[in-house]
């Protein structure tokens, strides 16, 4: 059986590969290409790289991609990425679930700047609560990043930061507007006196939605969101930073409607102790609040959070050595649960021997509900030659199961068991002047997975063993005026006991991005398909696949003026990533931007 299920994937994988290779030819020899430096990835290591010498797997998603993509969720930047599912209940506003390497939603960590930010009760993050207008920069890691971020990176890390407080003074504001009766202003405003920098943006996007579920009707959703990053720079070489977003409104769903506010408070001391010893302090604290309009029912969860990190360097190599202390509590109408405290050791070293690099991470936490736990890792990765690179891993992750998972009334269970991890990954990587392409192909075992299924007629989390292989296919082309991304992940995840497939993953999903660039504009079209996906666990109904097609143009018409046109599902499917829960369907949207100083 396991047999019959890897080798397929090995090999659409190599012939994926090929096809990509062929191009390559022509692309690195072209006399109209030019060399193109492999972006830095902060998240894979807390210091930066290039996602050449990454010895993790890796997506960027750099601010220009951000603003050429007009996504108006993030969603739309995460769906079909390599190794990432997402399940929404709808569109706009309605909950998202993200699904890395076929682990559970909250097995996803989430950084908001460093910041982790999640729900205590659901675990997992609202996605759908944060503004896009806010993105500067994207990063996903796939795979165990437990020994620098703790818990709840069984299947990976998306991290996204914010537009950054700079020297530069710079304003722009931004609106919109198009189906769905559709709404959005956005403003931002940042500049400097001295050696302090600030930045200040204010946007609100409303709209009234589209069909969420068979003959019901369209369910709105609104958003106001603010948010200030200052920092201030010494001589010494210290730097001091702050940041405050804060995200709020209204959500229409089928049967109610409820107010939510999702806030992040950090500050942030940076300090180079001696030349080769660099020492932070971060502390954050996150809310995560929603309160239904009709029965006044909330849920509120409130995680206060520090970190100390000191980073040491002995010549070409580094090291990381940090400790961090957290706490989660909650206020629910419907149940009651203790805080809950976690805390932690960690040390990171990495290695440069020239044509190879090493990496070790280890990591101890203390959870107070859960006791110790220690995980670890170890990455390396060896330059063949100046184009390819190959590397090899293993870790280790824990997760606890979330309030939600022990305390929901009448499907909660108190015994259920802490998620244990183990992944080994294989991956190669090349680098062209104008092209790349990685391939990574993994195993991973997750223990006491925490799975929901109502196929005994009610929802009840369970505790289930899974058994999760795949392959992972990126590659990025630039050629004259064209630019084009692809994705591509096989994906097979199922319960070792009965063998069936964990619900909401696609065993097969794909993702072709094409843009044009001229002079004063570009158009754009992304593809995203997905395999057929298992509704439920134990179920043998299936929520069918799809693909959609996203349009999109950008015209700078005057001095600091420009224009954006996207057509959203333009192919007008009707499709679900949730068991009858409907996206939205065809939609047409215009902004205006202006930009100044």
């Amino acid at each position: 059986m396991k047999t019959q299920c890897i080798t397929p994937m090995f090999t659409k994988s190599f012939v994926a590969l090929s096809l990509v290779s062929a191009i390559s030819a022509y692309a690195d020899t072209s006399s109209n290409s030019s060399f193109i430096l492999p972006p830095l990835v902060v998240t894979a290591t807390s210091t930066p790289v290039s996602m050449a010498d990454s010895l993790a797997s890796v997506t960027v998603i750099s601010r220009e991609d951000v603003k050429a993509q007009q996504a108006q969720e993030i969603s739309e930047l995460l769906a079909a990425q390599p190794g990432v599912d997402v399940s929404s209940n709808g569109g706009y506003g309605k909950t998202t679930s993200v699904y890395m390497r076929g682990a559970s939603s909250e097995s996803t960590k989430f950084l908001l700047d460093g910041i982790p930010l999640y729900s205590a009760t659901s675990g997992g993050a609202p996605f759908e609560n944060i503004p896009t207008s806010l993105i500067d920069r994207l990063e996903i890691v796939r795979g165990s990043k437990a020994t620098l971020y703790g818990a709840d990176t069984v299947g990976g890390v998306i991290q996204v930061f914010l537009p950054e407080a700079s020297d530069d003074t710079h304003m722009n504001v931004s609106v919109g507007g198009g189906s769905f009766n559709t709404k959005t202003v956005d403003t931002t405003l940042s500049g400097a006196s001295d050696n302090t920098q600030y930045l200040l943006s204010a946007g609100k996007f409303e709209t009234d939605g589209d069909i969420v579920k068979k003959d019901k009707e369209a369910k709105g959703y609104d958003n106001e969101n603010i948010l200030l990053n200052v920092g201030h720079n010494f001589d010494s070489g210290a730097r001091i930073s702050g940041l405050m977003m804060n995200s709020e409104g209204r959500n229409e769903y089928v049967g109610d409607e409820s107010d939510y506010q999702v806030q992040v408070i950090g500050l942030g001391v940076r300090l180079p102790v001696m030349a080769d010893w660099d020492t932070e302090l971060k502390l954050s604290q996150t809310r995560n609040e929603s309160i239904t309009v009709s029965s006044r029912d909330q849920y509120d969860s409130k995680t206060n959070t520090a970190r100390w990190s000191n980073t040491f360097w002995a010549g070409d190599h580094e090291f990381v050595l940090g400790a961090e202390t957290s706490q989660d509590s909650i206020d629910v109408s419907r149940y009651q649960a203790p805080d809950r405290n976690n805390d932690a050791i960690f040390a990171q070293s990495q290695f440069d021997f020239g044509q190879t690099s090493l990496q070790l991470n280890l990591r101890q936490d203390r959870n107070s509900a859960y006791g110790d736990s220690t995980t670890g890792g170890v990455a390396v990765g060896y330059k063949l030659d100046d184009t390819y690179t190959l590397r090899t891993s293993y870790g280790t992750a824990f997760e606890a199961p979330t309030f939600n998972d022990l305390y929901y009334p009448n499907s909660g269970d108190p015994t259920l068991n802490a998620t244990k991890s183990d992944t080994v990954e294989l991956g190669l990587r090349a680098d062209y002047n104008n092209l790349y392409w990685d391939a990574a192909v993994f195993d991973a075992s997750y223990g006491d997975l925490v799975v929901w299924s109502n196929y005994t007629g009610s929802w009840i989390a369970y505790n289930v063993d899974s058994k999760v292989q795949g392959v992972e296919l990126s590659s990025g082309l630039t050629v004259n005026q064209w630019q084009l991304n692809t994705a591509l992940t096989w994906l097979d995840a199922k319960d070792n006991k009965t063998g069936f497939q964990l619900p909401k993953r696609a065993k097969r999903s794909a993702r072709l991005s094409a843009d044009r660039l001229f002079d004063k504009g570009r158009v754009g079209v992304t593809f995203i398909g997905a395999d057929g996906r298992a509704a439920t666990l134990g179920s043998s109904e299936t929520i069918s696949g799809y693909v959609t097609m996203n349009l999109r143009a950008s015209y700078d018409f005057a001095t600091d003026w420009n224009a954006e046109l996207s057509i959203k599902n333009a192919l007008d499917k009707e499709y679900q990533t949730a068991k009858d829960y409907f996206n939205p369907g065809r939609g047409v949207f215009l902004t205006l931007n202006y930009s100044a100083f």
